[in-house]
């Protein structure tokens, strides 16, 4: 384990280099890139800050482009996601599935190769005012003209996999132009570090609701997940007055086999429930079959970003890089 930590290090530090120094180029886009990451494998919100900054931008006239990878999908092509396309969940994965049904009007581009995939946007420039690139503060590849950067103070940031959950050094953070805390309040030792750096800090403020509109008088209800973080999930739904009667964990991005449903069902018959609680991500991959059969309901995460000291807002931040 030792080796394997030792070996990621390296690779990760001897990429970067050559970035800094400017042995490996990054492709600079005649569109504005927003890129949305963060330091650790997973759980700190991206997809929220995602949907959150896409329909802001919509609102206020502007026509953003999400591109993401489709992490875990079956397909390796460039799959454009627009109103008129009805992909299928294996060919773009359980991250642009929630974002193309969160995103109203929003185009999604699927690939893995960033750079090609802006290339393709360029081309289509007067469509696009501005790129959305998902979980892309590694992809130095691609040049962007906001960097932001979310950390769960609440994650393992002392080391890489598997003891810990970094992606890259945590001093690496100073390649942010803005950094929110999500899901937990950092400590002062952590605060103090990144105000030394003179990163604009922002908080992550959440609400929360359900699609279908869940009745709190039920108390019959089963919670299952299968996310990074699955603490959060429970936390929120018990927040909304959602008093779960069991609840199931899988790992992250699980899908749904027979067999896995097949416990679920069991777990439901078993304590006599007919209502179920689950995440977005979870939800678009379940079987129509048994969405049909059970009373179901996801959780839907609404994020914004308020400032921790007087001064510009998130949103002004956004909307001055995308002008640029």
């Amino acid at each position: 384990m030792i080796l394997i930590t030792s070996l990621y290090k390296s690779v990760v530090g001897l990429r970067n280099f050559l970035y800094d120094k400017g042995f490996l180029s990054s492709y600079k886009s005649s569109i504005p890139v927003i890129s949305v990451g963060n330091l650790t494998v997973g759980g700190t919100g991206k997809t929220p800050f995602v949907i959150h900054i896409a329909n802001f931008l919509k609102k206020e006239n502007y026509n953003p482009l999400i591109l993401t990878r489709g992490y875990k999908r079956s397909s390796s092509k460039q799959i454009l996601i627009s109103k008129r396309s009805k992909p299928k969940l294996k060919e773009i994965g359980d991250e642009a599935a929630v974002l193309n049904s969160s995103c109203p009007g929003v185009d999604i581009l699927v690939n893995k190769n960033r750079v090609a995939a802006a290339k393709w946007a360029e081309k289509h420039s007067s469509k696009y005012s501005c790129i959305i690139l998902d979980d892309g503060f590694q992809h130095r590849s691609l040049k962007r003209d906001c960097n932001i950067l979310l950390i769960n103070p609440a994650q393992n940031m002392s080391d890489f996999p598997p003891y810990g959950k970094l992606r890259e050094p945590f001093q690496n953070i100073n390649r942010a132009d803005v950094v929110v805390f999500t899901k937990n309040q950092p400590s002062q030792l952590l605060l103090e570090k990144v105000k030394s750096l003179n990163i604009p800090i922002f908080n992550a403020c959440y609400s929360f609701s359900s699609e279908p509109l869940f009745d709190i008088n039920n108390k019959g209800c089963l919670a299952f997940c299968g996310v990074e973080n699955p603490g959060f999930f429970y936390n929120s739904v018990s927040s909304m007055g959602i008093d779960y009667k069991q609840k199931l964990t899988f790992k992250d991005h699980q899908k749904y086999s027979a067999s896995v449903v097949g416990s679920i069902i069991q777990k439901m018959k078993k304590h006599d429930i007919k209502t179920f609680i689950t995440t977005h991500k979870d939800w678009v991959k379940l079987p129509k079959s048994f969405l049909k059969a059970y009373e179901g309901h996801y959780l839907v995460m609404h994020v914004t970003a308020a400032s921790s000291a007087p001064g510009t807002s998130f949103k002004e931040i956004i909307l001055n890089r995308v002008q640029v």
